[in-house]
């Protein structure tokens, strides 16, 4: 007698064993893989876990195996260092984490718990992120804000590796990729010291200023916003100092040591060595900057925590702008 037929063995097909892969990889892994590649040091992701440095190791190895694929590579004396798999795979591990967080943090609706990476440009961190935290602090005390600071040309690809979920910036140069929202608009001005020649004047013509020392603020894409103002009106003006520290450059020029342009006014004119400064309108016509939110603009919803900082922003940036607005137009 014959046996009756078999079903075919699936077990080892490759679609099934892709499948068990799928379904074996654990959110610890993930957890444990982002934060060992975040740091750079399976013994720094550990201290932040609470968790000894070899279950670390042993997972970031077990996932490895089951995709089939090196993330990352081990150097004794670089640490870790991601592979163009490794980089591609984290930013779907932060993505899939941050969702799962949204995902649980939304069954308590009471309350917002957890960490929220956010971006900053360098330049505004010191004028906004204190009163932001603050007040998101007050509103969701559980909530964590891990900053970051960022040049405008670090913005798009800090979010498109889910590095950051939302970036406060100014909208220089960002891509297609990048969605945005205005909150305010802040004009360009001349700066010198309170005993420059030109303090005191109620305007200040570009020509005059390309006669004097530029100490410019020298970070990617804002150097050029600030040149682009001379050239074009067919000037160039004559740069004598640079700096990417926004105070190194208020200091210079309160010393007497050359002109600045800048968007941002402090409350306060006094640099950290004692001098002061005097600010000028210019003249002419200048492009202003846009202050804004940046998003990813990959279809994908924001997280409830990232939608609280925000509301944060639009709060106490966008609400001092319309309030500025409506005073200036009274």
């Amino acid at each position: 007698m014959r046996d009756p037929p078999r079903s075919p063995d699936t077990s080892f097909a490759p679609g099934a064993r892709m499948s068990t892969r799928r379904r074996d990889i654990s959110l610890t892994q993930l957890t444990y893989f982002a934060a060992a590649a975040e740091h750079g040091s399976m013994t720094a992701a550990a201290d932040e876990l609470f968790i000894a440095q070899s279950a670390i190791s042993a997972a970031i190895t077990h996932l490895e195996h089951q995709l089939g694929v090196q993330l990352l590579i081990r150097q004794r004396a670089k640490g870790l260092q991601l592979t163009a798999a490794g980089e591609h795979f984290l930013q779907r591990a932060r993505q899939i984490l941050a969702e799962l967080d949204d995902a649980v943090a939304s069954v308590h609706s009471e309350s917002l718990t957890g960490r929220v990476g956010v971006g900053c440009f360098r330049t505004l961190a010191p004028f906004f992120l204190p009163m932001l935290v603050r007040d998101l602090g007050e509103r969701a005390p559980g909530l964590y804000v891990d900053v970051t600071e960022l040049t405008a040309d670090e913005v798009a690809p800090a979010l498109a590796a889910h590095r950051i979920e939302v970036a406060l910036t100014y909208d220089l140069g960002l891509e297609a990729t990048v969605r945005l929202e205005r909150l305010a608009t802040v004009s360009l001005y001349a700066a010198v010291a309170q005993h420059h020649r030109l303090a005191g004047r109620e305007s200040v013509s570009l020509a005059e200023l390309a006669e004097e020392p530029l100490v410019l603020l020298d970070l990617p894409l804002s150097r050029d916003y600030f040149l682009r103002t001379f050239t074009d009106h067919g000037l160039q003006p004559s740069i004598r100092y640079r700096f990417e520290s926004y105070e190194a450059v208020r200091a210079m020029v309160a010393m007497g040591l050359g002109f600045t342009l800048l968007n941002q006014q402090p409350k306060i004119e006094s640099t950290y060595a004692g001098g002061s400064l005097y600010h000028i309108p210019i003249l002419e016509p200048t492009p202003s900057l846009d202050i804004v939110l940046a998003w990813n603009d990959d279809g994908a919803l924001p997280t409830r925590r990232a939608r609280a900082f925000a509301d944060t922003c639009r709060a106490a940036i966008g609400g001092a702008d319309a309030a500025t607005e409506s005073t200036s137009h009274a």
